[in-house]
């Protein structure tokens, strides 16, 4: 995180987090609304984390389109400082396609490499099934979908300290 980040900005992502995750008042529209306030304030300040929550939020559980193409854009701003959750997002998000940000193979794949190569497990799972099933504008690679595999293995064995097998 930039250092140039406040100490109040710091404390407002902190709060909001903690809100977010508390079962007290879940149902409070009240609740809901400081919640996105403090992660808003927060993003805006440049907080990266809070970028990516606020982003995820808006685009991927917001309503309106002008929810959807907000949280596009902070999600894009914390991609491209390098959070590798909002990076394999924009992968999807240019999977599909969403207003300003087209649909485009060439951008999906370079958010989803540059997500697998730090580590992202869904990165790289959908990597292995792009490699292996001739997604994505890529063509049918057993090495590369070999690569993705085991740079998906290290990841989960890492994540949970267990040699899991993935399933495909």
């Amino acid at each position: 995180m930039s250092e140039k980040i406040g100490v109040m900005t710091r404390l407002k992502f902190l709060l909001a987090e903690k809100l977010f995750h508390s079962s007290m008042l879940r149902r409070s529209k009240l609740r809901h609304q400081w919640v996105m306030r403090l992660f808003r304030e927060s993003a805006d300040a440049g907080h990266l984390k809070a970028l990516t929550i606020y982003g995820h939020l808006l685009y991927f559980r917001g309503i309106s389109p002008l929810d959807k193409g907000q949280g596009a854009k902070y999600l894009l701003d914390a991609a491209k400082q390098g959070d590798v959750k909002a990076q394999y997002q924009m992968g999807c998000i240019y999977e599909d396609g969403y207003g300003h940000l087209l649909k485009s193979n060439e951008h999906a794949v370079r958010w989803f490499v540059r997500s697998a190569e730090q580590g992202h497990p869904l990165a790289c799972r959908r990597m292995v099934k792009a490699c292996s099933n001739g997604e994505l504008g890529l063509a049918v690679n057993p090495d590369q979908c070999h690569y993705w595999e085991q740079k998906a293995r290290r990841s989960l064995e890492h994540v949970n300290g267990l040699n899991l097998s993935l399933n495909h």
